[in-house]
C-alpha cells in the first residue's frame, strides 16, 4: 500500500504545473490569421503584452470575458500589445488551412494580426505555463522583456479585471 501512495505522490509531483510568474515566457512560434509568422516573446518589440492562451475551442468564451474588457480600455492602440494564441496539437497541422480559414471567418478582421495559431507538441507548455485545466483559458501579462509578471486562469470577474488593469498600468508607466 505504501508503494501505491508513493507512486501517486510521485506522479502528482511530476505532473504538477509550475507558476510561470517571474519566468521568461516560453518560445512559441505560430502564424497569425493574416498569415504573418510570429515568435513569442521575441516579436513583442519590448512592449507590455497580454497573451491569451487556450487549448480547447470552448475556452474562447473565457478569453472573450477578458478580451472584451481589455479592448474597451486599451483597444488595439499598440501601447499594450494583445494576442490570442490558440494552441493545437501537431495532429491538426494537416488541417491548418481549414481551421485557420474557419477562424478568419469568426474573428473580426482587425484582430487577424493578433490571433496567432500554434500547431505542434503541447506537453512542454503545460508545465511551463502553469496549465492545470486544458479546457480553461489562461491570460499572461508580460513585461517589456517578455517576463511573465502575472497570470490569470478562468473567466474574468470584476475583482480580477481590476487586478489585471492595475498590473498592466504599473508595467506601462
Amino acid at each position: 500500500m505504501k508503494k501505491f501512495y508513493f507512486l501517486v505522490m510521485l506522479f502528482s509531483i511530476l505532473n504538477a504545473s509550475s507558476n510561470p510568474v517571474g519566468v521568461k515566457f516560453p518560445t512559441i512560434k505560430g502564424i497569425s490569421l493574416s498569415e504573418k509568422s510570429v515568435t513569442f516573446p521575441d516579436d513583442l518589440n519590448n512592449q507590455v503584452t497580454v497573451l491569451s492562451v487556450a487549448f480547447k475551442q470552448q475556452a474562447q468564451y473565457c478569453i472573450n470575458s477578458w478580451a472584451d474588457e481589455f479592448l474597451k480600455k486599451y483597444g488595439l492602440n499598440q501601447s499594450v500589445l494583445y494576442y490570442e494564441i490558440p494552441m493545437l496539437g501537431a495532429q491538426w497541422k494537416m488541417a491548418r488551412n481549414w481551421i485557420d480559414g474557419g477562424m478568419r471567418g469568426g474573428v473580426p478582421k482587425p484582430l487577424h494580426d493578433f490571433t496567432v495559431t500554434y500547431y505542434g507538441p503541447l506537453k512542454k507548455y503545460y508545465k511551463s505555463l502553469g496549465i492545470n485545466d486544458k479546457s480553461d483559458c489562461y491570460i499572461y501579462v508580460l513585461d517589456k522583456e517578455g517576463i511573465v509578471q502575472g497570470y490569470f486562469q478562468g473567466y474574468s470577474k470584476p475583482e480580477t479585471i481590476k487586478d489585471f488593469f492595475k498590473l498592466i498600468d504599473s508595467l506601462n508607466d
